[in-house]
C-alpha cells in the first residue's frame, strides 16, 4: 500500500508537468485528486501508527534506495499528508485567483512532488537517499517560493536557500560520521552504536544545527519570517505547518541514536525557550499579518524544542516520566502546531484575497463581511494562544508538567534551567495572547479603516478546508485522551528498552464536555438574570470633537503596542520610512522593525563572504585554456585522494 501512495503522489506530478498546455484544467484535476489520495493515506498512516513497514527499490542506482516507516516516521507522514489534504482543497478554491503568468499545472506539480518527497525524506532509510531526497525537497519549497511575484522575492529566496545549504552542509557530515561509526548506510543498522562520548557530541550539536536551521531555531530563523509570507498560503501553510517539522522529525531521530548528555538536552530547553520568547515578541510588533504568523512559527518551534529537550534530558538520566511527559508534549505540538498554524495561513490567504491587503493598519471591523472566516480564524487564535478547551492548551499543558517535574531534579544547574524555561513558557504564553488578540481584534473588530475596500467573492473549497482545520483544533483538545494514547505508542518505539509504564491521562473527557455545555449555556443564564429587561443600548458615531467622524481617526494596531517597542526598543531595530510627494498629498509613514541578528550574525558573513568571492574572482577570467587546467588539476587531485584513501 504504501508502494501505491508514493506512485499515485509521482503520477499526479507527472500529470501536472504533462498537461502545462491546459494549465487552468489540469490543475484542478491534480488538486482534487490530490485532496483525495491525501485523505486515503491519513487514514492509512494513522490505522497503522504502531506498525512498522517498507520496502526496496531495485535497479542499478548509485546505492539501493530503502525506504521503512518506523511509528515516529508514520505520525510525520500523517501530518504531511493531513495538512496536505487541507491545502489540496484549499488550492482548488485558491488557484484561480493567481496570477495567470503563472502555469498552475506546473504549480500544481510541485505541489505533489513537494508532498511525495517530504514523505520520502521521513521514511528514507539510507544515507544518501536521505541525503538526496532532503535537497530535493529544498529545491522544490524554492521553485514553489518563486511563484511569488512580490517585490525582493529573489533576494528572500537566495537566503532562504543559502541558509538551507548550510543546514544541509551539516546534516551530510553529521550523517557520514554516523556511517562510519556503525559501517552502515542505512539506518536500521544503527543500533548499540559504539561512537566516543566527544564524536558523538560533536554529532549531536552538527545534526542540531544542521536540522534547527530547517525548523527556524534562533538564531537560524531568520529565513522563516522572509519566506512564510512571501510564499502563496498554500505553500506556507505546508513550509511552515509541515516542512519545518521534518526538521524536528530528524533531530529526534537521529539524536537518539546516540548518547545524549544531560549538557545537550539542557542545551536543548535553552534554544527553545530563548526561540519562543524572541520569536513571539518580533511577531507582536509586525504591522503585516501574514509576517506576524511567520514570526510565531518560530516560537511555536521554541515550544516543541522545550518538549523535545525534556525528553532528551530523560533519555540522558534513564527517567521515564520525563521521557513521556517531554516527548509526548513534544509530538501532540508539533501535530497541533501543524493544524492551527496551517489554519491561520489559510485565513491569511483568505483575507487577501478578499481585501486585497497585507497591513493590519489599513483592515478593520471584517467580522460582519466575513462572518465564516472570523469564525474559523478565531478558533485558530484561541488554538494557538493555548485557551482550553482547544488543542493548543493540551500539549503545552504537557510540556508545563514535564518541565514542573524536572525542577524536581537533583542537578542544581537542571533545576535552574527548568524553573527559567517555565518562566520563559509563560511570558511567551502571555504575550501569544497579546500578539492574537492585536492580529484578530485589528482585522476583524472595530470599524474598517479603508473605505475603499470592497469584499471580494471566495471559493466554498477555501471554507472547506478552514472548516476542516477548525473542527480538528477543536477535536484535538477534547478528545485529547485519544491521542495521547498514540503518542505513548510512538514514544515507546522511541525508547524500546526503558519501562514508560507512567500514566499521564489526567484530562477527564466527560468533565471537559460538560465545562463546554456550561459555557455555552452560561452567557444566556447570565443575559437572562441581568441583561433581559435592559433597554437597547443607543448606538451612533463616535464622538470626533465637533468634526465629522473618520474611520481613520480610530486606533490601530501599533498603538496597541506602543508601549512594547519603546520598553524593548533596544530588542528591535526599527526603520522608520516618511515620505511625501507634495504639500497637498497625504504623507505616508512606516516604521518597520529589522531582526537585530542581521546586524549582528548574517551581515558580517555575508560580507565577509563577497570580499572572499571577489578576491578569488580573478580565477574566473574568461579564458577556456585555463578553465581546461583547473579541471586537470581538480581531477589529478582527485586521483591522489582516490589513492590514498581508498588504497586502489
Amino acid at each position: 500500500m504504501l508502494e501505491f501512495i508514493y506512485l499515485g503522489f509521482f503520477l499526479l506530478g507527472i500529470l501536472g508537468l504533462a498537461g502545462y498546455k491546459a494549465p487552468n484544467f489540469i490543475s484542478y484535476v491534480v488538486f482534487g485528486l490530490l485532496s483525495i489520495l491525501c485523505f486515503v493515506a491519513s487514514l492509512f498512516f494513522i490505522s497503522n501508527l504502531q506498525s512498522e513497514y517498507g520496502f526496496r527499490l531495485g535497479g542499478n542506482f548509485l546505492f539501493e534506495p530503502s525506504f521503512l516507516i518506523t511509528p515516529l516516521g508514520g505520525f510525520f507522514s500523517f501530518i504531511i499528508v493531513f495538512i496536505g489534504f487541507g491545502a489540496s482543497l484549499y488550492s482548488l478554491g485558491y488557484i484561480k485567483n493567481m496570477k495567470r503568468e503563472s502555469n498552475l499545472s506546473v504549480f500544481a506539480a510541485l505541489f505533489s512532488f513537494f508532498i511525495l518527497t517530504m514523505l520520502l525524506v521521513v521514511s528514507s532509510n539510507n544515507v544518501f537517499g536521505f541525503i538526496v531526497l532532503w535537497e530535493i525537497m529544498t529545491l522544490l519549497s524554492v521553485l514553489l517560493l518563486k511563484f511569488s511575484d512580490e517585490p525582493g522575492s529573489n533576494k528572500t529566496v537566495m537566503i532562504y536557500l543559502g541558509i538551507a545549504q548550510v543546514g544541509a552542509f551539516c546534516i551530510i557530515i553529521a550523517l557520514l560520521m554516523l556511517s562510519y561509526f556503525a559501517n552502515s548506510s542505512e539506518f536500521s543498522g544503527w543500533v548499540n552504536l559504539q561512537i566516543p562520548q566527544t564524536a558523538a557530541l560533536i554529532i549531536l550539536i552538527i545534526l542540531f544545527i544542521g536540522f534547527g536551521s530547517k525548523a527556524g531555531v534562533f538564531p537560524l530563523h531568520v529565513h522563516s519570517p522572509l519566506a512564510y509570507p512571501l510564499a502563496k498560503s498554500n505553500i506556507s501553510a505546508l513550509m511552515s505547518g509541515v516542512m519545518s517539522k521534518i526538521a524536528i522529525f530528524g533531530l529526534i531521530k537521529f539524536s537518539l541514536m546516540l548518547q545524549i548528555l544531560p549538557g545537550f538536552a539542557l542545551s536543548i530547553i535553552i534554544f527553545g525557550a530563548i526561540s519562543a520568547i524572541l520569536g513571539i515578541s518580533y511577531a507582536l510588533v509586525q504591522t503585516q499579518y501574514k509576517k506576524l504568523i511567520a514570526y510565531s512559527s518560530v516560537e511555536n518551534i521554541g515550544i516543541i524544542l522545550l518538549g523535545v529537550g525534556v525528553g532528551f534530558y530523560g533519555v540522558s538520566i534513564n527517567e521515564p516520566t520525563l521521557i513521556l511527559l517531554g516527548f509526548v508534549g513534544g509530538l501532540f505540538h508539533t501535530l497541533n502546531h501543524s493544524v492551527f498554524k496551517s489554519l491561520l495561513f489559510f485565513g491569511a490567504g483568505d483575507i487577501h484575497l478578499a481585501t486585497g491587503q497585507k497591513d493590519m493598519t489599513n483592515i478593520g471591523g471584517l467580522a460582519k463581511k466575513m462572518p465564516l472566516s472570523a469564525f474559523f480564524i478565531l478558533i485558530a487564535c484561541i488554538s494557538i494562544s493555548a485557551l482550553p478547551p482547544l488543542n493548543g492548551f493540551v500539549s503545552e499543558w504537557f510540556i508545563y508538567r514535564s518541565m514542573l517535574f524536572g525542577g524536581l531534579d537533583e542537578s542544581l544547574l537542571a533545576r535552574a534551567i527548568f524553573s527559567l524555561s517555565i518562566v520563559a513558557l509563560a511570558i511567551t504564553g502571555a504575550l501569544v495572547v497579546y500578539a492574537f488578540i492585536r492580529l484578530y481584534g485589528s482585522i476583524f473588530c472595530g470599524v474598517c479603516k479603508n473605505e475603499n475596500i470592497d469584499i471580494k467573492k471566495r471559493s466554498l473549497f477555501i471554507y472547506f478546508a478552514m472548516g476542516i482545520l477548525a473542527i480538528s483544533c477543536i477535536y484535538l483538545g477534547i478528545a485529547s485522551n485519544n491521542i495521547l494514547g498514540m503518542l505513548t505508542s510512538v514514544v515507546l518505539s522511541l525508547v524500546p528498552n526503558t519501562d514508560l509504564s507512567v500514566n499521564i491521562n489526567t484530562i477527564s473527557l466527560p468533565l471537559i464536555a460538560l465545562l463546554l455545555c456550561m459555557l455555552f449555556i452560561l452567557p444566556f443564564i447570565l443575559y437572562g438574570l441581568f441583561g433581559a429587561n435592559m433597554s437597547r443600548a443607543r448606538q451612533s458615531e463616535p464622538w470626533a470633537c465637533g468634526f465629522k467622524f473618520s474611520p481613520q481617526m480610530s486606533m490601530n494596531s501599533n498603538s496597541f503596542v506602543g508601549d512594547f517597542k519603546r520598553l524593548f526598543s533596544k530588542l528591535f531595530k526599527f526603520k522608520p520610512e516618511f515620505s511625501q510627494n507634495s504639500y497637498f498629498e497625504p504623507a505616508v509613514y512606516k516604521n518597520d522593525t529589522k531582526d537585530f541578528w542581521w546586524d549582528l550574525l548574517y551581515e558580517p558573513i555575508i560580507k565577509f563572504n563577497a570580499f572572499i568571492a571577489d578576491k578569488i574572482g580573478v580565477f574566473q577570467n574568461g579564458r577556456s585554456n585555463f578553465y581546461v587546467v583547473y579541471i586537470l588539476i581538480y581531477l589529478y587531485a582527485m586521483l591522489v585522494a582516490g589513492f590514498y584513501f581508498l588504497g586502489a
